[in-house]
């Protein structure tokens, strides 16, 4: 117990510089500026002598950075003040042109002995202003470093403090090491809806705390013939998000509370059975349907220092569906049950690479939609559950959906000898709409700085580049169909785009080695994680041919592999 607070607290220590940092940014360097800024707006104006004016450059080993300056006096209520405070952020940087271009027109108005506008604050006058704009590219690089260096800080304080604590003084966990953990000492596990609830809403009002002055901006800056400025919309844009997501799961909360899964057998078995039953506080239904989804995760850091990220990948998953019965109380019971391969790693104790089990459940209700997750222990036991609960696996519900599933992005024909396949382009349309849209916003904020602003090259080139790549990899699959056909003859895979054919490949029956199943994507949502599949035709020389995609899971795919490879005769894998 001593060495795992000492790990905390070494871990709150390591993560406390990157949030000072990040904080230290938005306190005295954005918010200041901000608030300023609103407050120059109702600061009257009047005209100033400029005194001096001109470009200090300071040198560096890398870059330059650039600093227009000026000395000025002014009247005002009829006294006479002098300043040196040029705009609003004040400081040398090399953040676009606007520098430069300041002081040329400061040192031309002083050549001249032309006046120039300077705002004064009433409350002080002795503080007055020549250039009163706000500079969204400094801010938005300031803002790098709140996010990057307070996020990551943050981050990991919030992951710290979230981390459970092993409970290593029970005298059974050498021999039962599920119960050397605290929350795995019992047979009941409980959900992390909670603790989850916390971290969403603190996440979703810092955001918008953060945004709501680039929000307010919007309408004046656009006045003002500042249409760059619609690029500071997706940062409210995405905290509505944020709100609403923190609303609905505190809703969800509301509803239904903290479940718990009661483990049957007790822990979950590697080579026999992983299940139990839950609780839900809603009416039964016998047509509702619960989803459920068993994980083996493995979760592990890569990199060092401020360099470290937190990455998740799938080991094994199987999903099905809970049976249901009413409760004595006017609820629902859920019953589930998977069988687990012998082969599979147990659960791990939290480290910087670690595996660990993971169960998700899900329902479609009217109102708020249920979703919950549970880590489970799960132990080389080989037990199974003393209810005989029966496999989720093998639910009636389960096969009539996969089917329908196939049945949505395929049309499959049985022809002599084979079958015959089409996928139609827009198919599967939804992640690839989301990501044109976003590939569209991109490629135009680019072009909008490229003719609307000073933004440097390499921001405009960026976001000009990556939106068009994204752009064109979605149309390109928002708009490719595909037709196979499985005979004895062979395989012949034809790809189109609009109707236009993009690529052809024939290959004889005795070339191809067999027919497996292919992850096209991972998506992880609101209602858990998802994979996207693919089937595809290995040849004895290596080569990979498309026959079948956007198969919804892996057990939607396993269910088309084996009705294509029945149907055509060919070795499935």
């Amino acid at each position: 117990m001593k060495e795992t607070t000492k790990g905390r607290l070494f871990l709150l220590l390591f993560a406390l510089p990157f949030a000072s940092v990040g904080i230290g940014f938005l306190v005295f360097g954005v918010i200041p500026n901000l608030y300023e800024w609103h407050q120059m707006k109702s600061w009257p104006q009047v005209e100033a002598r400029l005194l001096d004016a001109g470009l200090s450059t300071s040198r560096g080993d890398d870059s330059d950075t650039y600093k227009a300056y000026a000395h000025y006096s002014y009247r005002y209520q009829a006294q006479d003040y002098t300043s040196g405070r040029v705009a609003i952020m004040g400081g040398s940087d090399n953040i676009g042109d606007f520098q430069q271009d300041l002081a040329r027109q400061l040192e031309l108005a002083h050549r001249t002995g032309r006046p120039v506008p300077a705002w004064v604050n009433p409350e002080n006058p002795g503080d007055a202003v020549l250039n009163r704009d706000l500079r969204w590219n400094l801010l938005g690089f300031k803002m790098i470093f709140v996010l990057v260096f307070g996020g990551v800080g943050i981050g990991l304080m919030v992951f710290t403090l979230r981390a459970k604590v092993g409970a290593t003084d029970h005298p059974e966990s050498a021999s039962k090491p599920w119960l050397g953990q605290q929350e795995w000492a019992s047979p009941e596990v409980t959900c992390n809806s909670k603790s989850s609830l916390w971290v969403i809403w603190a996440f979703a009002l810092i955001w918008n705390l953060i945004s709501l002055p680039a929000t307010l901006a919007v309408p004046e800056e656009w006045a003002d013939g500042n249409k760059l400025i619609l690029i500071a919309l997706i940062f409210p844009l995405a905290g509505m998000y944020l709100l609403y997501w923190a609303i609905k799961s505190t809703l969800s909360w509301r509803r239904f509370g903290q479940l718990r899964l009661a483990l049957d057998p007790y822990p979950g078995s590697l080579g026999g059975q992983v299940g139990g039953t839950i609780e839900v506080p809603i009416a039964y239904n016998p047509q509702q349907r619960f989803p459920v989804n068993l994980q083996c995760v493995r979760r592990y850091v890569t990199g060092s220092g401020k360099n470290r990220t937190s990455h998740e990948s799938i080991i094994w998953q199987s999903n099905g569906l809970a049976h249901s019965q009413p409760t004595a109380t006017g609820g629902t019971r859920l019953a589930l049950a998977f069988n687990v391969p012998a082969t599979l790693p147990a659960s791990e104790t939290y480290s910087d690479d670690y595996r660990f089990w993971r169960l998700e459940l899900n329902a479609d209700l009217p109102g708020v939609d249920l979703h919950r997750q549970f880590e489970i222990p799960v132990f080389a036991t080989g037990e199974k559950s003393r209810a005989a609960s029966p496999l989720s696996t093998q639910h009636p519900q389960l096969n009539e959906e996969r089917e329908a599933s196939i049945e949505a992005v395929a049309n499959i024909q049985q022809i002599p000898g084979g079958v015959r396949m089409h996928y139609p382009m827009l198919h599967g349309a939804g992640n690839n709409l989301v990501g044109l849209v976003c590939g569209l916003f991109f490629a135009g904020a680019g072009m909008l700085m490229h003719f609307e602003s000073d933004a440097p090259a390499i921001m405009v080139w960026v976001f000009t580049l990556v939106g068009a790549l994204i752009t064109f990899i979605c149309l390109k699959w928002l708009f490719t169909s595909l037709h196979v056909q499985l005979d004895h003859n062979g395989l012949i895979s034809e790809r189109y785009w609009l109707g236009m054919s993009i690529g052809r490949d024939q290959i004889p029956r005795a070339d191809i080695q067999k027919l497996h199943i292919d992850v096209s994507s991972r998506s992880q949502s609101a209602k858990g994680y998802q994979e996207m599949c693919k089937i595809i035709a290995l040849t004895r020389d290596g080569k990979k041919i498309l026959i079948a995609m956007n198969l919804k899971g892996r057990d939607t795919a396993q269910l088309a592999l084996e009705a294509i490879g029945g149907l055509s005769g060919y070795r499935i894998g």
